[in-house]
């Protein structure tokens, strides 16, 4: 049990004046005996796997790790997952409604925060998580099961929480998840169905039928889902670049790139995402593809040598020689003695005729590896 007076409360916000105010408001409540504060959602993390800790309050927007990050890994640990979160926002969009209507986030609130939001939503929350709904408690149970791949004693109970709460998504969602698991597809395509005709925000839903669609080797089904379920919340957007990758492997480059592309808008523009998005084009021989998402990091990072040389490679196997050959040579610059680089910008020279261009590049080459066989064809061809 939770008591309102003696709770340890977790305030997450990377602006310190707003932690330090609803700390204030809190004392102003007689809300909480126990005040811990957290600049980001990585030093969240590290005081909730050290201290005991009651309810957290987490701001949505953040460095280093988001709220939403931040919940995902609370949500994953088991011995932090039940923990009540309540997360600030400066709107209400579809987004955070999403994750609420999952119940993920026992509660959001809007900013600007007064005393008396503050007060009732953790009345509320609170009172819910000291009496918990008996829908959700069943869930919680159906959960060990499932964990416990117990899956036709889960079914029962799961039928229980959909008689609790028949309103509800939420056990709707998990029966099919169990049926999922259990490798039962067609039943569980039908169960996520109703679920999402329930809640059009059931991003979890939309997300299991993309799977289940793939599964069948529906591309068209699968991509159609996957897009709605991002459109709807980027939380899981991992997923749907796993998605593009399959879509790649398929061929079906036009629609993984639409998913690359939306995947990587609604995450941010994240770096690393990119890059990664990049790599998987380069290595399914989607050229173009990666050219594009190459030159949009090298604009971001002008100076990074690694991506040009990535460039100059995708241009050049794409057949774009002339293209290729600038970013080649300032990757060069930087690493004289890279052989491949050097490689293929004699490669380039041959191709395009620059024969005593490409004499002293396979000069450099041969010194290297005298026994390399393409640079001694490239020599024979170059004379």
């Amino acid at each position: 049990m939770i008591d309102l007076e003696k709770m340890s409360i977790l305030i997450v916000d990377d602006m310190d004046n707003m932690c330090r105010s609803i700390r204030s408001m809190l004392k102003i409540l007689n809300y909480g005996s126990n005040f811990r504060l957290a600049g980001n959602g990585k030093e969240a993390l590290q005081i909730l796997r050290q201290f005991s800790v009651d309810m957290a309050i987490i701001d949505w927007n953040m460095p280093v790790m988001t709220g939403i990050e931040l919940l995902d890994n609370i949500r994953e640990d088991k011995e932090l997952r039940d923990m009540p979160v309540i997360m600030i926002t400066a709107e209400a969009n579809s987004e955070i409604v999403a994750e609420a209507a999952e119940s993920d986030i026992d509660a959001y609130l809007l900013k600007p925060i007064t005393v008396k939001s503050l007060g009732a939503k953790i009345q509320k929350v609170v009172d819910r998580a000291n009496n918990p709904p008996t829908a959700l408690r069943l869930l919680k149970d159906v959960r060990n099961l499932i964990e416990k791949e117990k899956f036709d004693e889960a079914i029962p109970a799961c039928r229980k929480a959909i008689e609790a709460d028949p309103t509800s998504s939420r056990p709707i969602r998990t029966m099919g998840e169990i049926f999922f698991r259990k490798g039962d597809i067609d039943t569980a395509e039908r169960w996520f169905v109703k679920a999402a005709q329930m809640n059009h925000l059931d991003v979890f839903s939309f997300h299991h039928l993309g799977d289940i669609y793939l599964k069948r080797n529906d591309l068209d089904k699968a991509f159609r889902f996957y897009e709605k379920a991002m459109k709807i919340s980027p939380r899981h957007v991992d997923r749907a670049i796993n998605f593009g990758k399959v879509l790649l492997q398929k061929g079906r480059v036009d629609k993984a790139t639409s998913v690359f592309e939306n995947g990587i808008r609604l995450a941010g523009n994240p770096t690393e995402l990119r890059e990664d998005v990049a790599r998987s084009c380069l290595e399914a021989g989607a050229f173009d593809a990666a050219i594009a998402q190459l030159e949009t990091l090298l604009r971001q990072f002008p100076k990074r040598l690694d991506l040009m040389k990535m460039l100059g490679m995708a241009h050049q196997d794409a057949n774009h020689p002339e293209e290729a050959l600038p970013y080649l040579l300032k990757a060069v610059e930087k690493e004289p003695d890279a052989f491949d680089v050097n490689l293929r910008i004699a490669r380039i020279y041959v191709h395009m005729k620059q024969t005593f261009r490409a004499e002293e590049v396979l000069k450099k080459l041969s010194r290297m590896d005298p026994e390399h066989q393409e640079v001694r064809r490239l020599i024979a061809k170059n004379i």
